[in-house]
């Protein structure tokens, strides 16, 4: 190859390797002669790509202005190779149809106004292994695009990810880190999956109007964790699903609802400024209304609240661990003294789990007590085992009371391992004989 060109005649190695024998300027087919798949297309300058196919870089490139263009059925392998711009232009646009796609695979992008545009295209795109740094915006979308990312980075970008409403974005194995505004930013609103990925020290996390969320670390961004505004045009506000994730040390709120409804659980909400906040910029939208549900989460360390609920809405958030074994700081908390992180507005956080909850199994009987005491179990020596059954802060015979009496309550019917003592798999009279036994000891 002469220029690196993707319209580059076929040498005449390539063409016997394809199986035809040129004589005469005619190629001759080779029957029986086996065949091989073609060989990637070499590229070493920027240009369009417009015919499908698979091709390859050879050599870094430099761009002033616009560089590489990919149009339907386009595999372009980076090789590990870099172009890089002036600040000015698209690193990569792709020029496709509804129904059309690009890859773009182990390739570096820096220094452009964005570094990966499907802005004026309709179709998808993937972005496999590759970096994209230094750009004003890192991937730019608009509406009812798709766009996948996979094991790739995406860092030191003004915006990592700049989408309109309606693209759906599938984020997965990636870090986007170092993003001086927002790791993902939205204007309308769009559905997002994101998933075993990390979103650190951003302006912000991820903006977005609904989707969902799984096993990821959204942590030390200047701004939210997690933003979920909600979907207009379809005249639903959507749903997220957030589910075993560290989000963790945010300056805002790790996780924020201004519009989108959601089911939260399996969660570490750790030491964020506020751990959920329902802002209640919009409670409604047409026949629309979100509902909340948060559980089974470790809600601790939170600086302001554990979860602050602005909106008129309800929010059911119970059998999640507050820090204490006490509960949330909250009017309608039943301990005496709660030492929990504070829980603001509408919030149904009865019962609680008195135990860290992410990874096992949650002991859900915060607030609730057994037979006719007041004050919830307590586990005084930490093993696990709730020796304290009338929740008066001693373990005596009035627990050995207790216990034989209620044996079959429904909170130790529903907790049978806070309560079996004789660790024999059951709860029953050889519990109460084994706590018995530890009253008289002392």
């Amino acid at each position: 190859m002469t220029d690196g060109g993707p319209d580059e005649k076929i040498s005449r190695r390539t063409a016997l390797q394809r199986g035809g024998l040129v004589v005469g300027g005619a190629a001759i087919g080779l029957s029986g002669a086996p065949t091989t798949a073609a060989e990637p297309t070499e590229i070493n300058r920027c240009t369009s790509l417009t015919e499908p196919g698979e091709y390859v870089l050879v050599d870094d490139l430099d761009a002033e202005g616009d560089c590489l263009t990919l149009g339907p059925g386009v595999t372009l392998d980076g090789n590990g190779h870099a172009i890089s711009g002036d600040g000015s232009g698209i690193g990569i646009a792709f020029d496709l149809g509804r129904d059309e796609g690009a890859v773009v695979r182990d390739l570096r992008i820096a220094n452009f106004a964005a570094g990966a545009s499907l802005a004026f295209a309709d179709g998808e795109i993937t972005l496999a292994d590759v970096s994209i740094t230094d750009n004003a915006v890192g991937v730019r979308g608009g509406p009812e695009r798709r766009i996948t990312v996979r094991n790739s980075v995406i860092s030191g970008n003004k915006i990592g990810i700049g989408t309109t409403e309606g693209t759906r974005l599938s984020i997965t194995e990636t870090t986007l880190s170092g993003n001086t505004d927002a790791a993902v930013s939205t204007n309308s609103g769009h559905v997002t999956e994101l998933k075993r990925s990390t979103v650190r020290d951003n302006g912000a996390g991820v903006a977005t109007g609904a989707g969902t969320f799984v096993d990821n670390t959204v942590a030390d961004n200047d701004g939210f964790g997690l933003r979920l505004i909600g979907l207009v045009a379809p005249g639903d506000l959507g749903d997220a699903t957030v589910v075993g994730n560290e989000i963790r040390d945010n300056d805002g709120p790790g996780i924020e609802f201004t519009s989108s409804g959601g089911a939260v659980s399996g969660n570490a909400i750790v030491g964020n400024r506020t751990g959920i906040l329902l802002s209640g910029v919009a409670d409604g939208f047409g026949d629309s209304t979100p509902e909340y549900e948060f559980t089974g989460n470790d809600i601790e360390g939170n600086e302001e609240f554990g979860v602050r609920n602005a909106s008129a809405q309800t929010a059911v958030a119970s059998c999640n661990f507050w820090g204490d074994p006490t509960g949330p700081v909250a009017a309608e908390t039943p301990a005496a003294a709660p030492a929990g992180d504070e829980v603001d507005g509408d919030v149904e956080f009865v019962p609680w789990s008195v135990e860290p909850v992410r990874g096992g199994d949650p002991v859900c009987f915060g607030g609730q007590a057994i037979g006719d005491f007041e004050s919830q179990p307590t586990d005084p020596d930490g093993d696990g085992r709730y020796e304290d059954v009338d929740g008066d802060g001693d373990v005596d015979g009035d627990d050995v009371e207790a216990m034989f009496a209620n044996r079959d309550d429904e909170l130790i019917r529903s907790h049978p391992d806070a309560f079996d003592f004789s660790d024999d798999g059951a709860v029953d009279v050889v519990d109460v004989r084994k706590l018995f036994n530890e009253v008289s000891s002392r």
